[in-house]
This record gives C-alpha cells, structure tokens and sequence, in this order.
C-alpha cells in the first residue's frame, strides 16, 4: 500500500519533504508588527499550502493564474482581489509564461478587530470584506479604476511599514481603515464572485471540501473515487493538474497545519493531537511533523508560546 500506511491513507504516491504547511516567517513578522505589506514582481514557486495566524489581503496586478484558499479555487487576474482568513490553507499558482506582480498584505487577527469591536458602522463596513462563517476566502473582481485606487492605497501602506518614519503606527491604521472605505464604495459596483466555474473545477473543490471535513478520519482513494464517482487515475490526475500537489500531500499539510492550530491553543498531550488530526501512530506523527517544520511537536509548541 502507498501513502502514509499509519493513518490508513491508500492515496498517492509517499510525498518527499513538501514544506512546512505554515508560513511561520509571516507568524514572527506579525508578532513584531501585525501590518505587513509587500509588492512583489519576483517569479512565485510556492511547492506546497502554508497557512498563517493573520488575514491574508492579495492583490494581483499583472499576470494570470489560480489562487487556491481552502476548498475554493479562484481565477487570478488583474484587479483580482482575495481575502483568507488566518490559518486557513492556501497556494498562489501563477502561470509562469507571463510576469506577475502582486501585493500580499498581512493583517493580525486581535489588531483588525480592534478597529471595530467599539463602532457597530465600522463592524459593519469592513466585516462584509472578511470570509464569512464556514468558508475559508472571499473574492472578487475588481474594474479598472478600482484596482488603481487599492493599488495606491496598499503602496502608501507599504512604504509606511517599510519607512518607519515617526507615527507610522497610526498612518498604518489610518490606511488600513481607508481601504476597507474603499471597498466599501467599491461593493455597490461589483459583487463577490461565486466559487466554481466548470464542472471539473466544481469536483475538485468538493474534494478539498471532503477532504478537509473528515481529515480525522482513515481515508482511503477508494472512498474518494466512490464519493465522487471517478476513476483512481482521473481523481489523482486532476486533483494534481489543478492544485499542484498530490492528493496524498495534501491530506497531509492539512493535517499537520491542524495539529499546529492544536499545539498553538491548549496543552493537550501530543498524543492526543496525533490523533485528534488522523494520525494513530505518535512515532509517525512526530517525524512527519519534524520533516515538514524542521521542529517537534514539543519544540514547536514551545517556539510559539515564546512569540
């Protein structure tokens, strides 16, 4: 049998070491200062889903590609504008035929809610611009004008952050607020933009969707080809061609991304969050996750607790 045989995974091929399924540079860059952004034109090669503990805001500006949150597989574009919430799953998938620019901008969880928690208007007003209950991202398409408008707002922030000139603190959060005014205007011009376009992109989700219900559970290729009614090599062929990874990786940076949510929350044993995320032997739970983050489980709890 091929996959990770102590979590009774009969999927795809054993993956080699695919990545840590966090982006912890991004956790320690928030826990110095919770606004974070950056314009990148630099070639993406993202080899696998990480996830982090702040919103993630991402503009593309030039290119084309797929940006992959959760169980959604969105179209990126020029004025293509995605939110996903903190720790949830997610990869940019550039086309590498053509250049890409973007800005990804990082906002701490407890630093957003604090610009609303005391004003129910400003609750209102940037809560329509945050996923809701149960999906991991929101997306939508942005015209012309608006994208040149967001474009220069997040180009101010980022050199506020970069510059660090005095007050910057507060110009930081004077930004940010007028962004979501911005969108806010923008909302009566465009609409958020439905998930799934194609049938077969349609299947896909739904398979990230099951996935990511019943990771706790023994999953088999056969269950999956029997939920869906597919054949092994066409689930496995286009699970690959259109999120980059395999079946088998991905099951399994979703369940070390969840075993860290543990170890970050509460003081279970690690052989509780072994098998809390699906895996039934503690030996391979801890290589797996020391593989992936170059930490133990113990060592990672401890790094986190220290931030």
């Amino acid at each position: 049998m091929s996959g990770v045989k102590s979590e009774n995974v009969e999927l795809v091929e054993q993956p080699d070491a695919i990545g840590a399924s966090i982006d912890e540079w991004t956790n320690l860059t928030l826990s110095a200062f919770p606004v974070h952004c950056l314009y990148r034109t630099t070639s993406l090669y993202q080899r696998s889903f990480h996830s982090h503990s702040g919103f993630e805001f991402y503009l593309c500006i030039q290119g084309s590609g797929t940006y992959i949150a959760g169980e959604r597989i969105h179209t990126l574009g020029p004025g293509s504008f995605t939110v996903v919430r903190p720790m949830a799953m997610h990869r940019s998938r550039p086309d590498i035929e053509v250049p890409f620019h973007r800005y990804v901008l990082a906002v701490e969880k407890s630093y957003l809610e604090d610009l609303y928690e005391r004003d129910g208007q400003i609750a209102d007003w940037i809560e329509q611009w945050l996923p809701g209950t149960g999906s991991d991202s929101l997306h939508v398409q942005l015209n012309a004008r608006q994208l040149l408008g967001l474009q220069e707002t997040l180009s101010q922030l980022e050199r506020e952050i970069r510059e660090q000139q005095p007050g910057y603190p507060l110009a930081v959060k004077g930004l940010l607020l007028h962004m979501f005014t911005q969108l806010g205007r923008y909302q009566t011009e465009i609409g958020i933009v439905q998930p799934g376009s194609g049938e077969r992109k349609r299947v896909v989700e739904s398979i990230l969707s099951y996935m990511m219900e019943h990771y706790q559970e023994s999953l088999r290729i056969e269950d999956l080809c029997g939920q869906f009614h597919l054949s092994r090599s066409y689930l496995c062929k286009i699970f690959k061609q259109d999120t980059g990874v395999s079946v088998n990786e991905f099951l399994i940076a979703f369940r070390i991304n969840k075993a860290k949510e543990y170890l970050q929350g509460n003081d279970l044993p690690i052989t509780e969050v072994a098998a809390s995320v699906g895996f039934q032997d503690i030996s391979h739970f801890c290589h797996t996750f020391k593989r992936l983050t170059d930490l133990t489980p113990s060592g990672y709890r401890n790094l986190y607790h220290s931030i």
